[in-house]
């Protein structure tokens, strides 16, 4: 498999600092040839598990080849640990702290990072990982990049919903600019759904079935269940936000 040039870049950075910047200015100072391509920086602050969903979310969407850059790093600069590995076909860079949670495919070569002497202990997306990046996708060999590694990067415990009794016990993954409420439950609980904290609604196919003001809930194009209100946000009318738990009866 050989690189296409292509690196992406999902971070709780925001847009406000220069933070993102710097991060593509250390990748385009290796690789002038990169193309950069912003998945998200808008992942709430220290969110890893809303980060996790992200990048699950869209890296498939690329080509083969393609290099993944991940940060959501509150324990930059501590003992976890700077990993990039290959799974199909594409490259994934960034902290061992459940940021690949959701990645299902086998993983091949593995590498730990090295932090480099003069990198900021606050500041790895910069001199950690967008330099490791920026290697690979200009052809660089995962192998010279660090020590190779057996362990399977770090999965969440939390990831997904647990039963209690007759109910499910879940977190909103991600609410959408929309106000949809992405949640961990799974598929097969759908057909039972009743009602969200209390809240009752139905189950539909599309947003369009739903009537006005309606709280629904589906499956959304991430494959997951949703919940949706009807041109209106269900984020709101749950009370809910990325990372927080509710009760689906």
């Amino acid at each position: 498999m050989q690189p296409n040039g292509i690196v992406t870049l999902l971070t709780d950075f925001g847009i406000d600092d220069a933070y993102v910047g710097a991060m593509k200015g250390a990748i385009l100072n290796l690789n002038p040839q990169a193309s950069l391509i912003d998945l998200t920086h808008g992942v709430r602050p220290f969110a890893v598990l809303q980060g996790a969903f992200l990048l699950d979310s869209a890296w498939r969407s690329f080509p083969a080849g393609t290099v993944h850059i991940a940060v959501v790093d509150p324990g930059v600069g501590s003992t976890r640990k700077a990993i990039a590995f290959r799974a199909a076909d594409h490259y994934f860079v960034g902290p061992d702290n459940g940021l690949f949670t959701f990645l299902n495919e086998p993983i091949g070569e593995n590498v730990e990072l090295p932090t480099p002497p003069e990198a900021a202990p606050t500041f790895h997306g910069r001199d950690v990982f967008g330099p490791a990046a920026a290697r690979l996708a200009g052809g660089g060999k995962l192998t010279d990049l660090g020590i190779a590694r057996h362990a399977e990067p770090v999965r969440l415990n939390d990831a997904w919903a647990s039963k209690v009794g007759e109910a499910w016990r879940a977190i909103a993954l991600h609410c959408d600019h929309f106000g949809n409420v992405i949640s961990n439950l799974p598929i097969r609980a759908l057909a039972r759904i009743k009602a969200v904290n209390g809240v009752r609604l139905r189950t539909v196919e599309t947003y369009e079935d739903a009537q006005p003001n309606e709280l629904v809930a589906l499956v959304g194009s991430s494959g997951r269940i949703e919940f949706a209100l009807r041109e209106g946000s269900a984020a709101s009318r749950l009370h809910t936000a990325p990372g927080e738990t509710f009760v689906v009866t």
